[in-house]
Protein backbone atom coordinates (compact mmCIF):
# COMPACT_ATOMS: atom_id res chain seq x y z
CA UNK A 1 0.00 0.00 0.00
CA UNK A 2 1.32 3.43 -0.94
CA UNK A 3 1.48 6.36 1.46
CA UNK A 4 -1.41 8.13 -0.25
CA UNK A 5 -3.74 5.18 0.41
CA UNK A 6 -2.34 4.86 3.94
CA UNK A 7 -3.33 8.48 4.62
CA UNK A 8 -6.83 7.90 3.23
CA UNK A 9 -7.25 4.69 5.24
CA UNK A 10 -6.12 6.55 8.36
CA UNK A 11 -8.73 9.28 7.89
CA UNK A 12 -11.33 6.55 7.38
CA UNK A 13 -10.26 4.96 10.70
CA UNK A 14 -10.52 8.32 12.48
CA UNK A 15 -14.01 8.80 11.05
CA UNK A 16 -14.98 5.34 12.33
CA UNK A 17 -13.80 6.41 15.80
CA UNK A 18 -15.84 9.62 15.47
CA UNK A 19 -12.65 11.69 15.55
CA UNK A 20 -12.65 12.77 11.90
CA UNK A 21 -14.38 16.12 12.39
CA UNK A 22 -12.01 17.19 15.16
CA UNK A 23 -8.76 15.73 13.86
CA UNK A 24 -6.00 17.83 12.36
CA UNK A 25 -3.43 17.15 9.66
CA UNK A 26 -0.99 16.38 12.51
CA UNK A 27 -3.40 13.82 13.98
CA UNK A 28 -3.78 12.08 10.62
CA UNK A 29 -0.02 12.05 10.01
CA UNK A 30 0.74 10.78 13.53
CA UNK A 31 -1.83 7.98 13.29
CA UNK A 32 -0.49 7.03 9.84
CA UNK A 33 3.05 6.93 11.21
CA UNK A 34 4.42 9.49 8.77
CA UNK A 35 5.82 12.98 9.12
CA UNK A 36 3.42 15.89 8.74
CA UNK A 37 5.53 17.05 5.79
CA UNK A 38 5.02 13.63 4.21
CA UNK A 39 1.27 14.14 4.34
CA UNK A 40 1.62 17.59 2.79
CA UNK A 41 3.55 15.99 -0.06
CA UNK A 42 0.30 14.27 -1.10
CA UNK A 43 -2.36 16.66 0.22
CA UNK A 44 -2.37 20.40 0.88
CA UNK A 45 -4.98 20.24 3.68
CA UNK A 46 -7.27 18.01 5.71
CA UNK A 47 -10.09 18.98 3.32
CA UNK A 48 -7.99 17.72 0.40
CA UNK A 49 -7.53 14.39 2.21
CA UNK A 50 -11.29 14.11 2.68
CA UNK A 51 -11.93 15.11 -0.95
CA UNK A 52 -9.62 12.29 -2.04
CA UNK A 53 -11.34 9.83 0.30
CA UNK A 54 -14.73 10.79 -1.18
CA UNK A 55 -13.30 10.38 -4.68
CA UNK A 56 -11.82 6.96 -3.92
CA UNK A 57 -14.97 5.71 -2.18
CA UNK A 58 -17.36 6.75 -4.93
CA UNK A 59 -15.03 5.73 -7.77
CA UNK A 60 -14.90 2.24 -6.24
CA UNK A 61 -18.70 2.15 -6.00
CA UNK A 62 -19.12 3.37 -9.59
CA UNK A 63 -16.65 0.74 -10.82
CA UNK A 64 -18.69 -1.96 -9.03
CA UNK A 65 -21.86 -0.71 -10.73
CA UNK A 66 -20.19 -0.69 -14.15
CA UNK A 67 -18.86 -4.20 -13.60
CA UNK A 68 -22.24 -5.52 -12.49
CA UNK A 69 -24.02 -4.05 -15.52
CA UNK A 70 -21.37 -5.31 -17.96
CA UNK A 71 -21.59 -8.83 -16.50
CA UNK A 72 -25.37 -8.82 -16.75
CA UNK A 73 -26.61 -9.53 -20.23
CA UNK A 74 -30.20 -8.84 -21.02
CA UNK A 75 -32.47 -6.14 -22.28
CA UNK A 76 -32.06 -2.47 -21.50
CA UNK A 77 -34.83 -2.51 -18.85
CA UNK A 78 -33.12 -5.50 -17.20
CA UNK A 79 -29.78 -3.69 -17.19
CA UNK A 80 -31.42 -0.56 -15.81
CA UNK A 81 -32.89 -2.70 -13.04
CA UNK A 82 -29.47 -4.24 -12.28
CA UNK A 83 -27.88 -0.79 -12.14
CA UNK A 84 -30.63 0.52 -9.88
CA UNK A 85 -30.19 -2.44 -7.53
CA UNK A 86 -26.45 -1.87 -7.46
CA UNK A 87 -26.91 1.85 -6.84
CA UNK A 88 -29.35 1.26 -3.97
CA UNK A 89 -26.98 -1.26 -2.39
CA UNK A 90 -23.96 1.05 -2.49
CA UNK A 91 -22.84 1.37 1.06
CA UNK A 92 -20.53 3.88 2.60
CA UNK A 93 -19.82 3.68 6.30
CA UNK A 94 -22.20 5.41 8.68
CA UNK A 95 -19.29 7.48 10.00
CA UNK A 96 -18.35 8.54 6.48
CA UNK A 97 -21.95 9.52 5.71
CA UNK A 98 -22.36 11.37 9.00
CA UNK A 99 -19.21 13.41 8.33
CA UNK A 100 -20.25 14.05 4.73
CA UNK A 101 -23.63 15.42 5.86
CA UNK A 102 -22.29 17.86 8.45
CA UNK A 103 -23.33 21.44 7.51
CA UNK A 104 -19.70 22.56 7.18
CA UNK A 105 -19.10 19.79 4.63
CA UNK A 106 -21.88 20.82 2.24
CA UNK A 107 -19.34 21.59 -0.49
CA UNK A 108 -17.74 18.14 -0.20
CA UNK A 109 -21.20 16.55 -0.16
CA UNK A 110 -22.11 18.38 -3.36
CA UNK A 111 -18.88 17.15 -4.94
CA UNK A 112 -19.74 13.57 -3.96
CA UNK A 113 -23.19 13.83 -5.59
CA UNK A 114 -21.61 15.32 -8.72
CA UNK A 115 -19.09 12.46 -8.74
CA UNK A 116 -21.86 9.86 -8.64
CA UNK A 117 -23.82 11.64 -11.36
CA UNK A 118 -20.85 12.08 -13.70
CA UNK A 119 -19.64 8.52 -13.07
CA UNK A 120 -22.94 6.72 -13.52
CA UNK A 121 -24.56 8.84 -16.25
CA UNK A 122 -22.44 7.33 -19.09
CA UNK A 123 -23.56 3.87 -17.92
CA UNK A 124 -27.21 4.95 -17.93
CA UNK A 125 -26.74 6.59 -21.35
CA UNK A 126 -25.27 3.36 -22.72
CA UNK A 127 -28.25 1.38 -21.39
CA UNK A 128 -30.70 3.90 -22.87
CA UNK A 129 -28.86 3.66 -26.20
CA UNK A 130 -29.23 -0.12 -26.09
CA UNK A 131 -32.95 0.32 -25.36
CA UNK A 132 -33.32 2.59 -28.39
CA UNK A 133 -31.68 -0.05 -30.60
CA UNK A 134 -33.92 -2.75 -29.12
CA UNK A 135 -37.01 -0.63 -29.63
CA UNK A 136 -37.94 -0.61 -25.92
CA UNK A 137 -37.01 3.08 -25.50
CA UNK A 138 -37.34 6.21 -27.62
CA UNK A 139 -34.80 8.83 -26.60
CA UNK A 140 -32.94 11.34 -28.79
CA UNK A 141 -30.61 12.48 -25.95
CA UNK A 142 -29.43 9.44 -23.93
CA UNK A 143 -26.57 11.19 -22.07
CA UNK A 144 -28.63 14.18 -20.97
CA UNK A 145 -31.61 11.98 -20.09
CA UNK A 146 -29.32 9.74 -18.02
CA UNK A 147 -28.02 12.78 -16.13
CA UNK A 148 -31.56 13.97 -15.38
CA UNK A 149 -32.65 10.52 -14.17
CA UNK A 150 -29.62 10.25 -11.89
CA UNK A 151 -30.00 13.77 -10.53
CA UNK A 152 -33.44 12.77 -9.24
CA UNK A 153 -32.07 9.68 -7.49
CA UNK A 154 -28.89 11.33 -6.16
CA UNK A 155 -30.87 14.19 -4.65
CA UNK A 156 -34.27 12.68 -3.87
CA UNK A 157 -32.98 9.49 -2.24
CA UNK A 158 -30.21 11.08 -0.18
CA UNK A 159 -31.22 10.45 3.45
CA UNK A 160 -28.90 13.25 4.53
CA UNK A 161 -31.03 15.73 2.59
CA UNK A 162 -34.54 14.27 3.01
CA UNK A 163 -35.95 12.11 5.77
CA UNK A 164 -38.92 10.60 3.92
CA UNK A 165 -41.32 8.26 5.63
CA UNK A 166 -41.62 4.91 3.81
CA UNK A 167 -44.97 6.04 2.36
CA UNK A 168 -43.57 9.37 1.17
CA UNK A 169 -40.62 7.62 -0.43
CA UNK A 170 -42.89 5.11 -2.15
CA UNK A 171 -45.01 7.89 -3.66
CA UNK A 172 -41.95 9.72 -4.97
CA UNK A 173 -40.49 6.55 -6.46
CA UNK A 174 -43.79 5.72 -8.18
CA UNK A 175 -43.98 9.22 -9.64
CA UNK A 176 -40.33 9.03 -10.73
CA UNK A 177 -40.84 5.63 -12.42
CA UNK A 178 -43.87 7.00 -14.27
CA UNK A 179 -41.92 10.06 -15.45
CA UNK A 180 -38.96 7.95 -16.59
CA UNK A 181 -41.24 5.56 -18.50
CA UNK A 182 -42.93 8.51 -20.24
CA UNK A 183 -39.60 10.20 -20.95
CA UNK A 184 -38.12 7.04 -22.46
CA UNK A 185 -41.27 6.05 -24.31
CA UNK A 186 -41.23 2.78 -22.36
CA UNK A 187 -44.23 0.55 -21.76
CA UNK A 188 -46.19 1.66 -18.68
CA UNK A 189 -45.19 -0.55 -15.75
CA UNK A 190 -41.98 -1.78 -17.43
CA UNK A 191 -39.83 0.18 -14.98
CA UNK A 192 -41.86 -0.53 -11.86
CA UNK A 193 -38.72 -1.93 -10.19
CA UNK A 194 -37.91 1.67 -9.25
CA UNK A 195 -40.49 1.37 -6.49
CA UNK A 196 -40.96 -2.38 -6.01
CA UNK A 197 -37.26 -2.77 -5.09
CA UNK A 198 -37.18 0.18 -2.70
Amino acid sequence: MGKRDLILDTLQELLAEDKGAACSVSDIAKRAGIAKGGLYYYFKSKEAVFDALVERTYDDNIARCRDLVSRNGGTAPEKLKALYQAYRSLQTSTDFDRYLHLPQNACIHQKSLARILSGLSPIVAEIIGQGVLEGSFTCPLPQETGEIILSVFCFLLDPGIFDWTPEQLDHRLRATASLIEAGLGAEPGSLDFFYTLS
